[in-house]
C-alpha cells in the first residue's frame, strides 16, 4: 500500500486525521488516502460500536461521541493459505499481523493519552481452547494495562459441528471418530488437543476401509500417507505445546480429499481422564461442507476468546429473548466461565459499504455493542471522573454484575455466561452496592 508505514513499523502505511479529514472533503479521496473497506464488516462494527447519531435513518452508535482509529489488516501470506486450504477470496489474517495491529493501537492510546477499547470481531478454530497462544497471551497483556479493555466476539460455530469432545478408558483398545466430507475438496485440517499426562496415538481409516496404521508416539515426528483409491494424502504431526500445561497436539492435514466418511482412530497411550478434544476449521474458512458425525456443541468459543482476560461476547435475539443459536458456546477446556455475557447479535443496524444502512447477524455486532458500552463506561470512570486506575477487570465486573438474569435459567451457563448485557443496570447494581 502506497504511504509512509508508522514509525517503529515496517510495512503498511499510516493516514492520521488530517488526512482522512482532507480526503472526505475532496472529489477524489482515494488519491489522499487509498484504502477502503471491500467487505463491509469492518466499516459495519465501527458504525454499530461509535457511529455518529443519524436521525433520519434511526440510527446510533453505542458511543457516538468515541474517537476512532482503525487499522486494515493484511492479508494472509499466499503459502499460508494455501496451507490451510482458506477458499479463494475469503479474508484471513495472521496472527502476527493481528499482533501489530494491536500494538499499533496501544501505542497511539499511549501518544494520545487516550483509553482504549480493543473490538476484536475475528477468530479461528485453532489452538487449544485454553488461556494459551501467541495472541490470546498478548491481548491479556493488553487488557491488564491500565485504561485499556478487549472486546472479542465468541465466534459463530456452535451449529456447525466442527468440534468432538472424546472420552476413552485406558482399558479400550481405541475409539472411532468420524467425519462426513460431502464433495471432493482441495483439503481441510483437523487439530486434536489433550492435556497433560493424556497421550494418544492414532491412525486413519478412508472410506474405502484403507488404514493408515498406527503412529507411535514420538513428538516431533511427521507422518504422510498415500491413499491409494481416493488418491488423497493424510500428513499427521505429532507436537507438545508447553505454554499450557504440556497439551500434546496431533495436527492432520487431508490433502485432496475425497467424498465420504473419513475416520481418525484414537489410541489411549497415557490417560487418566482420557478426554482429549478435536476441531475442524471455522466454516467461513474451509473449502467445503466436512463435520463430525457425532459432534459437541459446547467449547466451540472461537479463538481468541478464550482468553481469560478480555470480555468474551456471545450473541442473542434482542427481539424475542432466545439464544443465537450458532454463538459459540463455553466453557473452555479449563472450565472458565466463557463466554462472558451475551448481547444483541441477529439483524442489528448498522451502516453499509454504500452510504447505506443493512443489518448484520453474528457475534461481532454484539462484540462491537459491548465495545460501545466499554467506552461510554471509560468516560464516564476516567475522563469525567478522574479515575484513571479503572481496569479491564473491573468493568468486565460491572457488566457481569449488572447483567439480567432470566429466573427460567440457571447462570452462569455456556451458551449466555452471566446473562445478557444491560449497562443501565450495570450502573444500578453500582449504585446500590
Amino acid at each position: 500500500m502506497d504511504g509512509t508505514p508508522p514509525e517503529g513499523i515496517l510495512y503498511g502505511a499510516e493516514y492520521k486525521q488530517e488526512d482522512i479529514n482532507r480526503a472526505l472533503s475532496d472529489e477524489n479521496p482515494y488519491d489522499i488516502v487509498p484504502s477502503r473497506d471491500e467487505d463491509g464488516h469492518g466499516t459495519f462494527l465501527a458504525g454499530v460500536a461509535c457511529g455518529g447519531e443519524d436521525i433520519a435513518n434511526d440510527f446510533i452508535g453505542a458511543a457516538p461521541e468515541a474517537a476512532i482509529a482503525v487499522v486494515k489488516l493484511k492479508e494472509a501470506k499466499p503459502y499460508l493459505r494455501e496451507f490451510y486450504f482458506i477458499p479463494e477470496g475469503v479474508p484471513a489474517y495472521q496472527e502476527n499481523d493481528i499482533m501489530m495491529a494491536v500494538s499499533y493501537l496501544n501505542r497511539l492510546a499511549m501518544l494520545y493519552d487516550m483509553p482504549l477499547v480493543l473490538c476484536i470481531g475475528l477468530g479461528s478454530s485453532m489452538g487449544s481452547h485454553g488461556r494459551g497462544g501467541t495472541l490470546s497471551a498478548y491481548l491479556n497483556y493488553i487488557a491488564r494495562r491500565r485504561k485499556r479493555v478487549v472486546v472479542v466476539a465468541a465466534g459463530n460455530e456452535a451449529n456447525s459441528r466442527h468440534h468432538y469432545r472424546g472420552q476413552i478408558a485406558q482399558t479400550v483398545e481405541y475409539e472411532d471418530v468420524e467425519i462426513s466430507v460431502e464433495e471432493d475438496m482441495a483439503g481441510f485440517f483437523v487439530e486434536l488437543w489433550t492435556s497433560a499426562p493424556e497421550l494418544y496415538a492414532v491412525a486413519v481409516v478412508s472410506p474405502t476401509g484403507e488404514l493408515l496404521p498406527k503412529i507411535p508416539v514420538r513428538m516431533g515426528v511427521s507422518a504422510s500417507f498415500d491413499f491409494v483409491f481416493e488418491r488423497t494424502t493424510v500428513v499427521v504431526d505429532y507436537r507438545m505445546e508447553s505454554q499450557e500445561m504440556g497439551r500434546q497436539l496431533i495436527f492432520f492435514r487431508f490433502i485432496n480429499a475425497k467424498r465420504g466418511i473419513w475416520t481418525i482412530r484414537v489410541y489411549p497411550q497415557s490417560t487418566v481422564t482420557g478426554i482429549y478434544h478435536m476441531w475442524l476449521p471455522i466454516k467461513e474458512l474451509s473449502s467445503g461442507d466436512v463435520f463430525f458425525l457425532r459432534s459437541n456443541p459446547d467449547v466451540t468459543l472461537t479463538t481468541p476468546s478464550t482468553a481469560l482476560e478480555m470480555i468474551t461476547v456471545g450473541g442473542y435475539n434482542a427481539l424475542n429473548q432466545s439464544i443465537y443459536l450458532d454463538s459459540g458456546r463455553g466453557y473452555t477446556v479449563l472450565e472458565d466461565i466463557k463466554p462472558d455475557f451475551a448481547a444483541p447479535a441477529v439483524n442489528v443496524y448498522g451502516p453499509g459499504l454504500r452510504g447505506n444502512y443493512t443489518t448484520y447477524t453474528g457475534t461481532s455486532p454484539a462484540a462491537a455493542i459491548t465495545a460501545g458500552a466499554c467506552a461510554q463506561i471509560m468516560q464516564w470512570a476516567i475522563v469525567d471522573h478522574n479515575n484513571p486506575t479503572m481496569s479491564a477487570a473491573a468493568i468486565k465486573n460491572m457488566l457481569i454484575r449488572g447483567a439480567i438474569r432470566p429466573n427460567d435459567r440457571l447462570f452462569p451457563n455456556r451458551e449466555w455466561g452471566y446473562g445478557i448485557l444491560d449497562v443501565y443496570n450495570a450502573f444500578d447494581v453500582l449504585r446500590t452496592s
